[in-house]
């Protein structure tokens, strides 16, 4: 379908949805993303996750998109394998599944076999998927460019969206691209307890279809099952919780996506995960300074607080310091001035992204995955604790992390690398 003819399909969308819009404006958006495609599915979960373009409400209706569509048909899927394995495709696997285990907007997985007998996701990329996202992505632009005559403002922010869709086509449409950011994080979390991610078998995966080692345990979306389970809930929460400050903190590259349907409860107790298609990357001056954020407020050190805001670029270099702190005592005698354990880290960073904006900037999207990612992991952990105290569970790793990190050997060292690489930096240029 070419874009123009797509337009139009939108906009006879658009006016369906028009009389529930006179009533609810994001429950109308939410049911024309729905509607509109796999494309749109994709765009209204990844909204989800951005507050500044899609505003604090619509991004919180958006968080409850169920990423489920019909199953591709059999013959389909023998046409896929058959593509990308060869004629000899069936014989590629002892055994195939051809009824999905789950189905969603990009990709739909299976249950198969390996010769040797090993047990194995298959993840597999939806039929011209590519095709109707670029279709998507150009329809968009085609309506940017009608947007733009009348408002400039509004062009700017469908061409924002539309900046996004092409992101996510171009992170989540490569298997291979989510097969490596698999092995990185099973690389990094190497030898840490109570957190697995599952094997990718390289040699049996292509950019259209994932081979993965299939994990045998009880999704945490079962909140009954989890419940029922006899391990100890308060060693996996706390094990959870490390693997988050783990991931963020001493590798800055997180799975930012980990949500009950994620994760899985495995049969050692240890707590499995899928699906790397989001996933976050934050520097190390920015892990640091969250770090010393998150210390001055539970030092009441507001000044500092504001100073790090100021030195990182989250607020305007011009900003008065003293008014900035004023911000952050208003935000942290709210929140840090009770009790340790009633702390809500997440929503500690949430409070912190609106004062950004009140200063106009723009919020950085590693940030906001970091705020959800915290959401999901204080959510999470809940569920296994209702006690849980994220601070005393983190306080002993923080300590040892900061030491290493934050104190002044750690800066002169810090500084002589990066001179070292300054300088190897001038030698290649000469």
């Amino acid at each position: 379908m070419i874009p123009i003819l797509n337009l139009f399909r939108l906009f006879a969308l658009f006016l369906l949805c028009l009389p529930i819009y006179l009533f609810n404006k994001n429950k109308a958006v939410y049911y024309f993303l729905k509607f509109a495609g796999p494309s749109f599915v994709k765009l209204g979960q990844i909204l989800s996750v951005r507050p500044d373009l899609a505003g604090e409400e619509m991004a919180i209706i958006l968080s409850s998109f169920q990423d489920h569509l019909p199953p591709f048909p059999q013959s389909i899927v023998k046409e896929i394998l058959t593509r990308e394995f060869g004629p000899q495709a069936e014989n590629f696997f002892a055994e195939f599944n051809f009824t999905p285990v789950a189905s969603a907007s990009i990709a739909q997985v299976h249950k198969a076999k390996l010769k040797d007998g090993t047990d194995v996701a298959v993840k597999i990329l939806r039929p011209q998927i590519a095709k109707i996202m670029n279709r998507d992505i150009r329809t968009l632009r085609l309506l940017i460019k009608i947007i733009s005559c009348f408002s400039k403002y509004l062009a700017k922010s469908f061409l924002d969206v539309a900046n996004l869709l092409k992101q996510v086509s171009r992170d989540e449409l490569d298997l291979l691209q989510e097969a490596a950011n698999a092995s990185r994080l099973k690389e990094d979390l190497q030898g840490l307890e109570g957190f697995y991610v599952p094997k990718i078998f390289w040699k049996d995966s292509t950019s259209k279809v994932l081979v993965l080692e299939w994990l045998n345990g009880i999704p945490f979306s079962n909140s009954k099952a989890i419940a029922e389970s006899t391990f100890d809930k308060k060693q996996i929460a706390k094990n959870f919780v490390i693997s988050y400050f783990e991931q963020v903190y001493n590798h800055g590259f997180f799975h930012a996506d980990m949500h009950p349907g994620n994760l899985f409860l495995l049969r050692n107790g240890d707590i499995g995960v899928v699906d790397f298609g989001i996933m976050g990357k934050i520097d190390k001056k920015t892990r640091i300074a969250i770090a010393e954020i998150l210390i001055g407020f539970l030092q009441r050190d507001y000044k500092r607080v504001a100073e790090i805001h100021i030195e990182i670029g989250l607020v305007p270099p011009r900003t008065n310091i003293d008014d900035l702190a004023l911000s952050c005592r208003k935000i942290g005698e709210t929140i840090v001035g009770s009790s340790v354990k009633d702390i809500s880290v997440a929503k500690l960073l949430t409070n912190l992204i609106i004062m950004t904006r009140d200063y106009k900037m723009v919020t950085r999207p590693e940030l906001l995955l970091l705020q959800k990612t915290l959401l999901l992991v204080e959510g999470v952990g809940i569920t296994l604790d209702p006690n849980l105290n994220i601070w005393d569970l983190a306080r002993p790793w923080v300590k040892k992390w900061a030491k290493k990190n934050i104190g002044f050997d750690a800066k002169i060292r810090d500084s002589i690398l990066d001179l070292i690489a300054l300088g190897r930096k001038f030698l290649r240029e000469l």
